[in-house]
C-alpha cells in the first residue's frame, strides 16, 4: 500500500510539471561560449540576454535528439533552422521565462541551431534564458563566424516588414508574423558576400524625422542604443566593428518633412543633407575604416538629395561612402507600401551589383 501511495505520488509530481524540470537541468545558460550572438544584444545579465532590435539571431551546435529554448518572449515570432534548412517558425505563447520545444525527434548526434527574431516591434525588450537540450546532450564548439561583417542601418525597408503579407493595407500588429527579415534585402546581400550581419533598423524612422516628422525618432537619436527604444544602457561599439555599413533611409524623411503640396522645401533638403554628413562623421567615429554605402530608395528627391549628399562628401575629400539605389517595383508591395519578398530580391540585385562595383572588403580589387 504505501509502494503504491509512493507511486501515485511520483505520478502527480510529474503531471505537474516534473517532466520540464527535469529537462531544465540540462538548460544552458546565454553566456555559454558555444552560443554565438549576432546583432545587438544586452549581456549585462548572464543568465538573461535582453534584445529589441530586429534580426538579432543567435546559433549553436549541439547533440541530442532535440532543443528548446527559454524565453520571456510571447509576442515575436523566430525562423528555427536545424542543420542549414527552415525547420519552423516559432511563436512563444506563455507569459513570463518559459520552455519551448523547437525540434524533436532528431536523429541521435550533431545537429546545428539557428534562431532568428523575424519581425520588429517596439514594446520592452525581451529575454533570452539559454538553451534547452537532452538529459546528457551538450553544446559543441561552434564555427568560426565569417570574417567579413555588414552592418544595415534603416527604416521598415530595412526590416522587412511585412514582406510575406498579401493584403495591401494591414493593422500593425497583424504584420508581425507576416514579417520576415531573412528574406529581406539585407540578410540576402549579407548571404552573397559571406558576411556576417547586423541590422539597426527602425519602422518609420528616418534620418532626421519619422513619418509623421517626429525628429525625436530619428535612427541617428537611437544609434547608440542597445535596445532600441531604451537610452541605457548604450551599445559598446568595440564589441563588433563592420567592414561596411549600408545606409537606406528617406522614405519616412520624404513623408515626415514635405508640406501639405508633397514638396519638400530647400531649407528641409539642406537640413536632411546636413543630418546625414553629421552621422556619416559619427559612423566614421566609431567605425573609422569601414567603408559606408549610401543606398536612395525610388522617390526623386531621395535620390537627388542623397546623390548630392555623396557628391558634397568626396568634394570635402572624402572616399569612403559610395552611392547607390534600387527601383520601384509596380505591383510589388503589399501592407500600406512594403516590397513583398520577390520585390526585396530585386532590390537586394540592384544594390549587390553596384556593391561589387565599390571593392568594399579587404583583398579586393
Amino acid at each position: 500500500m504505501k509502494f503504491l501511495q509512493m507511486f501515485l505520488f511520483f505520478y502527480v509530481l510529474c503531471s505537474m510539471g516534473m517532466v520540464e524540470m527535469a529537462s531544465s537541468e540540462n538548460l544552458i545558460l546565454p553566456n555559454n561560449p558555444n552560443i554565438q550572438y549576432f546583432g545587438r544584444w544586452d549581456m549585462s545579465d548572464s543568465m538573461h540576454y535582453r534584445y529589441s532590435w530586429p534580426g538579432v539571431y543567435c546559433s549553436c551546435e549541439f547533440t541530442g535528439r532535440s532543443i528548446g529554448v527559454r524565453l520571456v518572449d510571447g509576442t515575436n515570432y523566430f525562423n528555427v533552422y536545424i542543420d542549414g534548412k527552415l525547420h519552423s517558425v516559432f511563436h512563444g505563447t506563455k507569459s513570463g521565462e518559459a520552455d519551448y520545444i523547437l525540434a524533436q525527434g532528431l536523429v541521435n548526434g550533431k545537429h546545428s541551431l539557428r534562431f532568428s527574431r523575424r519581425n520588429i516591434t517596439f514594446e520592452t525588450p525581451y529575454t533570452f534564458c539559454g538553451i534547452v537540450l537532452d538529459g546528457g546532450a551538450t553544446l559543441l564548439p561552434p564555427p568560426r563566424k565569417p570574417t567579413r561583417k555588414i552592418e544595415f542601418i534603416g527604416d521598415s525597408f530595412t526590416a522587412a516588414e511585412s514582406d510575406e503579407a498579401t493584403e495591401p493595407q494591414l493593422p500593425w500588429e497583424a504584420r508581425y508574423p507576416v514579417t520576415n527579415i531573412d528574406k529581406g534585402f539585407a540578410p540576402l546581400i549579407a548571404q552573397h558576400f559571406g558576411a556576417q550581419y547586423a541590422t539597426t533598423c527602425r519602422s518609420g524612422s528616418g534620418m532626421v524625422c519619422d513619418w509623421q516628422g517626429d525628429t525625436n525618432e530619428s535612427v541617428p537619436k537611437k544609434f547608440d542604443r542597445t535596445l532600441m527604444e531604451s537610452s541605457a544602457p548604450k551599445w559598446d561599439f568595440k564589441k563588433w566593428i563592420p567592414d561596411v555599413v549600408v545606409i537606406c533611409l528617406g522614405l519616412n524623411d520624404y513623408s515626415g518633412l514635405k508640406d501639405k503640396d508633397g514638396k519638400v522645401s530647400d531649407d528641409k533638403s539642406a537640413m536632411f543633407r546636413k543630418t546625414y554628413h553629421e552621422f556619416l562623421e559619427t559612423l566614421r567615429g566609431v567605425y573609422p575604416h569601414a567603408k559606408i554605402v549610401a543606398v536612395a530608395a525610388y522617390p526623386e528627391w531621395i535620390r537627388r538629395n542623397v546623390r548630392l549628399m555623396v557628391d558634397e562628401e568626396k568634394v570635402s575629400g572624402k572616399s569612403d561612402v559610395y552611392y547607390s539605389t534600387f527601383d520601384e517595383f509596380p505591383g510589388g508591395y503589399v501592407a500600406n507600401g512594403h516590397p513583398t519578398i520577390a520585390t526585396h530580391k530585386k532590390m537586394a540585385d540592384q544594390m549587390i551589383k553596384d556593391m561589387e562595383s565599390f571593392s568594399l572588403f579587404a583583398g579586393e580589387k
